[in-house]
């Protein structure tokens, strides 16, 4: 199909539908800074993030380039540092947007790198949510008992020097949560040694869905984009069964769809509508003398291709058609191409009365369409040997012609024959016994006797052919029998079984 849409409406949604989540953390990725960190030792210039204890947590940010940065930053500019060693623990922290709802899931989500990944403490780095700012005037690790908290336990983590990784998790928030804070919360390193932790892109977001209120679109080649992404996802299910975050709709209908996170299930519905919901169909070939009407819904103005103002089409010769419906302020359009063709023709011919061995070729005449044999034959044209009903056809996108033609062999006896001598010499000439018919014949047997009566040569398979032989034997100059059974098929198809008997001189 060969379409031209095109749609105009207020109502026209190009952008994403969905749960874009609220995010809770402020300036997450250490993009914006009071003054540029010029030195070590300068998280509250990243603010609102400070140090909750007497360690000395480092920001950096690329508008004072440094050694000390070792990576760039997961994304943007900026990132943090953590230094952690015996009796040494340094933390971020920092205010949340807005308290935490109690019974509310909520996904948090930060990158770690480390030039000693080996060094990395399973089971105590993460996060702390708290409803009063944890501190303590050491330096050693926070306590922390009784908290919400995300605490990486993956036994895998940085595996690879400098190389950026997801650490997070979801939880249910107790309620009235305004501060979180990163770092280490049960064991430190036991020896003295150099160990350093990148941080950036801190995140936390309430695991929410939302595909928005049903909508209704202008016209069929309107789209619209559900967005079910939701933090900390690992699968989606929509009711079409695609399994991707988003899914682009394309017609109207009910949707809905099934994300499951890890602390719970959400579900959400919508439905989409189309104003001006028509086609004027899959272009189409008519027959010649036939005719099409095309029709379009209630509408306030339409608009055809040749500038009629109805909302229905009569065709009657090929070409292009195009109409453009409005209501309010939504404009739809489509088009349909239509062609016409003539009927397909088909001539096999008149009947044909054949006699014997008679042979005759069948050469079908046709045009405008796809010929083909109803009984599979597969060439054109065939050469006919016994008496049948041929059936053809020719079909094209108007319509099917058929023919049909009948051969008849019974005007005349069919009988079968044989030379009253052969000579098996191998000069090519009459060097086998071989009995012929019409076609209308189908030997079933060849039987050979001598002149005492004694089967010397028998075969019930193609080819009926005796080489003058017996037992591999050169039989002498004599005269010999043979005998013949056959069916003979009538017209209607029906068969009777024969048999034919003569003499046949073998000349040596």
């Amino acid at each position: 199909m060969s379409r031209t849409l095109v749609w105009m409406m207020v109502l026209v949604l190009l952008l994403p539908v969905g749960a874009v989540g609220q995010e809770l953390i402020p300036n997450g990725g250490f993009e914006t800074f009071q003054n540029c960190p010029r030195q070590d030792n300068l998280l509250f210039e990243a603010a609102p993030w400070f140090n909750p204890n007497r360690a000395t947590p480092d920001f950096y940010h690329y508008c004072f380039p440094t050694d000390q940065i070792e990576l760039p930053p997961h994304s943007g500019r900026g990132l943090a540092r953590l230094f952690m060693d015996f009796g040494w623990a340094e933390y971020l922290a920092t205010p949340l947007k807005q308290p935490l709802d109690a019974g509310e899931a909520y996904q948090f989500d930060l990158y770690v790198a480390s030039a000693t990944p080996n060094r990395y403490p399973v089971g105590s780095f993460g996060a702390y949510f708290t409803s009063q700012p944890l501190s303590s005037p050491e330096k050693a690790l926070l306590v922390t008992a009784g908290q919400a908290k995300v605490i990486d336990n993956l036994p895998q983590r940085l595996t690879r020097r400098f190389q950026w990784e997801n650490m997070g998790g979801c939880f249910v928030a107790k309620g009235g949560e305004k501060y979180v804070t990163v770092g280490n919360f049960a064991t430190l390193p036991v020896t003295l040694g150099y160990y350093y932790l990148f941080i950036d892109d801190v995140s936390l977001q309430p695991i929410r869905l939302d595909l928005g209120k049903d909508t209704t679109l202008c016209g069929r080649n309107s789209t619209y984009l559900l967005d079910a992404k939701t933090p900390g996802a690992t699968s989606y299910r929509w009711s079409t069964g695609s399994t991707s975050p988003t899914l682009q709709v394309t017609r109207p209908d009910k949707y809905w769809v099934v994300v499951t996170t890890p602390c719970k299930v959400l579900r959400d519905t919508v439905t989409v509508n189309y104003k001006l919901d028509y086609s004027l169909g899959p272009d189409t070939t008519l027959c010649e003398g036939q005719t099409m009407t095309l029709r379009v819904p209630d509408a306030t103005l339409y608009r055809w291709q040749d500038g009629s103002g109805q909302n229905s089409f009569q065709v009657r010769q090929a070409g292009t058609y195009t109409v453009r419906v409005s209501e309010a302020t939504c404009t739809a359009s489509d088009t349909i191409r239509v062609r016409y063709v003539p009927p397909p023709r088909l001539d096999l011919g008149s009947d044909k009365q054949l006699c014997g061995t008679e042979v005759y070729t069948l050469i079908p005449s046709f045009a405008e369409g796809t010929f083909r044999w109803l009984d599979g034959f597969s060439e054109v044209a065939r050469t006919v040997t016994s008496s049948d009903v041929f059936r053809a056809s020719v079909t094209n996108d108007c319509a099917t012609v058929t023919d049909t033609v009948m051969v008849d062999y019974s005007g005349c006896e069919c009988t079968v024959s044989a030379p009253d001598a052969f000579s098996p010499n191998a000069d090519g000439l009459n060097d086998v016994l071989e009995p012929f018919a019409c076609g209308d014949i189908t030997f079933r047997s060849l039987s050979v006797f001598n002149r005492w009566g004694e089967i010397i040569f028998q075969t019930t398979s193609p080819p009926f052919v005796w080489d003058g032989t017996y037992k591999g034997e050169r039989c002498p100059t004599a005269i010999y029998t043979w005998n013949v059974d056959y069916a003979l098929r009538q017209p209607g198809g029906a068969t009777v079984t024969k048999q034919k008997q003569s003499r046949i001189v073998l000349v040596r």
